[in-house]
């Protein structure tokens, strides 16, 4: 007897057991949540900020501020665990372990510490600012995919799997409105990371231009 084609359940399923870093990325996320919010309600204001936001003095919130997301908003950390297992489990599997952890990193502390510079650039107020969001890290992932999957199908005339066309079309949509928020802040309505965000997306392009075109084509592809 044959068997029949995997539903789409199961080969989620198989999918998700690849990319092991990523999962363990998002419960990390999970975990420094539980901590924001019983610090935010046990401790108050001041001890959340100065564990989980990264302002302009050195402070342990550096530390955590990257991987941090706003502890009354819980769709704030739904849509970096989504965001995250949909672009940065592709991430995983195209680069591997060690160069998804690189890209974390590197695109963690990078956006932290833009967002942070360009409140003293522009000079926001004599009160204490700062930011956290792991929301750089993410956009890194989604503009690495989007370009990686573009460089491949403009080398080989097709995409890595059957659905990585959905995931540019998606991806592209959320890089550009990162990119869009400099009209926002131009106008000075900006009410997120602007500068952080478009950080992150400018790590993402950039990492992926560079990539060796070997790296590119020989790269593992999505579930079909």
């Amino acid at each position: 007897m044959t068997e029949g084609p995997a539903s789409p359940l199961t080969r989620g399923l198989r999918w998700l057991r690849t990319v092991p870093t990523t999962i363990s990325l998002c419960l990390l996320f999970s975990l420094v949540f539980a901590a924001e919010w019983y610090v935010w309600t046990r401790l108050g204001r001041a001890a959340f900020v100065e564990f989980f936001v990264a302002t302009r003095e050195p402070s342990l919130g550096w530390l955590l501020a990257p991987l941090a997301h706003l502890p009354t908003d819980f769709r704030h950390l739904a849509s970096s665990v989504v965001q995250l297992l949909l672009f940065g489990g592709i991430v995983e599997r195209r680069l591997g372990r060690r160069q998804f952890l690189g890209l974390v990193v590197v695109s963690g502390i990078a956006t932290t510490a833009a967002q942070v510079a360009s409140y003293a650039v522009i000079g926001v107020g004599g009160r204490p600012v700062g930011t956290l969001g792991a929301s750089g890290i993410v956009l890194a992932m989604t503009a690495l995919v989007v370009v990686d999957s573009v460089r491949y199908r403009l080398a080989t005339g097709e995409w890595h799997g059957d659905a990585t066309w959905v995931w540019v079309l998606l991806g592209g949509f959320v890089v550009g409105q990162a990119v869009f928020g400099l009209v926002n802040l131009a106008y000075g309505t900006a009410r997120v990371g602007v500068v952080g965000h478009l950080t992150g997306v400018v790590i993402g392009l950039a990492f992926g231009l560079v990539r060796p075109t070997r790296s590119v084509l020989y790269s593992r592809g999505e579930a079909r």
